[in-house]
């Protein structure tokens, strides 16, 4: 029964994040509760697992009703022709002046803190086979990739990228799965060596690996490929710190391994130099580039500075951007302000920010009461937590630079491994050392 339990849970995750990922746009009102109508279920699901500490669900409440505040006290409504007209609200008080954005954001918050829970639920067999199974739909991705860069005559911006809009979102993607893959494989490994198997899948998530830093070269990705080498080379170092710590449970790291390593991580950080080589020729390309960016940061902290307290709202930056752009972006549409920081302060303003900082920590600094027994070496929570670690740091990475949290499909996969690891830290009062002996 709990086999079958969990089997539901994993099925109505993976649901939720093919909803979040599908292309095509739903008619109404199907578009408006499909991902909150799934990640109620999933929160239903979770019930009969272990379910987060006290702590994640009162950040996920708090978090929930604070952005439904500001829905409510709106201070501006959308008039076609008009734009935002000014509205009676609650003054001095956090006010969104694009309550339908805001409300879009709340609906996304639902399954967002649906999935951060099932990633805390999922039992170890079911969080395998989810890694799998996305780690080979990256794969899959990764050919569809390559093959629209093989296409003649391939434009260097492309309507799609996968089933991105751009390069830069699949690299996005792509960092969040690679070291997923790459960890898969390596504990296949380990459990190949220990039990005496002369084989092991551990070479088809190799090539899922091979695969995307492929896709990731010929899709030129800067930040893409920079952070790429990052988790290539935190991947070997984790691998030799395991190796070290555990040298009766696999093959010792060899010379020659270390030197493939090596290699490996050289050559990732070479495409990423050519890369940023290819784009930036020439110093007037350059000057042109941080001009774009630089000025929309600017205009965003000028509609920062004209509520800095509470912000204009989630979710209303595109509509409010306009107000404060210059007439040299009038030919642009600019959506989001390409660095996550400042778009949460734009809409959050710094007290605002502040309360989403308190309820971060809150979230991070959970740890489960009682440890589970583990029958791997290395434990789960000293080897695979690293991969989903390692992908969240390279999502904030690429936060910096653009929007992921604004694509669904990029914010729910953080978010189930950020519950995935939470899930996998052990508590304070009954963490090991690992063994250097046997």
């Amino acid at each position: 029964m709990n086999t079958l339990r969990a089997s539901i849970l994993l099925a109505l995750l993976v649901l939720l994040l093919v909803a979040a990922g599908w292309p095509a746009q739903l008619p109404e009102p199907w578009n408006m509760v499909l991902l909150p109508g799934l990640g109620v279920l999933i929160l239903l699901a979770c019930l009969p697992f272990r379910l987060p500490p006290l702590r994640v669900w009162l950040a996920a409440l708090g978090w929930l009703v604070f952005m439904s505040f500001y829905a409510w006290n709106a201070s501006h409504e959308w008039t076609p022709g008009l734009g935002l007209l000014p509205r009676e609200h609650w003054l001095h008080w956090p006010a969104s002046a694009y309550p339908t954005g805001t409300w879009i954001v709340v609906r996304l918050g639902v399954a967002i803190c649906a999935a951060v829970a099932a990633g805390f639920a999922l039992p170890r067999r079911q969080v395998g086979w989810l890694g799998g199974v996305l780690a080979v739909a990256a794969g899959v991705m990764a050919l569809v990739v390559i093959a629209q860069r093989l296409e003649p005559s391939a434009p260097r911006f492309r309507e799609f990228t996968g089933i991105f809009v751009n390069e830069n979102h699949y690299a996005v993607f792509a960092n969040l799965l690679l070291p997923i893959a790459l960890f898969t494989a390596c504990r296949a490994r380990f459990r190949a060596v220990q039990v005496g198997f002369p084989s092991s899948p551990a070479g088809l998530f190799y090539l899922v690996g091979v695969l995307i830093a492929i896709s990731m070269v010929m899709c030129q990705s800067r930040a893409g490929m920079a952070i790429m080498t990052f988790s290539i080379a935190a991947l070997f170092l984790v691998r030799w710190r395991t190796t070290a710590n555990y040298p009766f449970a696999t093959v010792p790291a060899s010379t020659a391994f270390k030197i493939v390593g090596t290699l490996l991580v050289m050559v990732s950080l070479g495409f990423a130099v050519r890369a940023f080589r290819l784009e930036w020729r020439e110093l007037e390309v350059i000057v042109r580039e941080w001009a774009f960016r630089s000025g929309i940061l600017k205009h965003a902290l000028e509609a920062w500075r004209a509520r800095p307290i509470w912000g204009i709202g989630p979710g209303a930056f595109p509509v409010v951007f306009p107000y404060y752009q210059s007439a040299e972006y009038a030919r642009h549409t600019i959506l989001h302000a390409h660095n996550e920081p400042v778009q949460f302060l734009v809409e959050y303003g710094w007290a605002g920010l502040a309360i989403l900082l308190v309820l971060a920590f809150m979230v991070f600094s959970a740890r489960r009461k009682t440890s589970i027994e583990e029958g791997e070496i290395p434990a789960y929570g000293d080897f695979e937590r690293h991969a989903f670690g390692l992908a969240i740091v390279a999502f904030a990475l690429h936060s910096l630079v653009d929007f992921p949290l604004r694509i669904p499909l990029l914010t729910l996969l953080t978010a189930t491994w950020i519950g995935i690891w939470l899930g996998a830290r052990p508590p304070r009062s009954k963490r090991k050392r690992p063994a250097t002996q046997a």
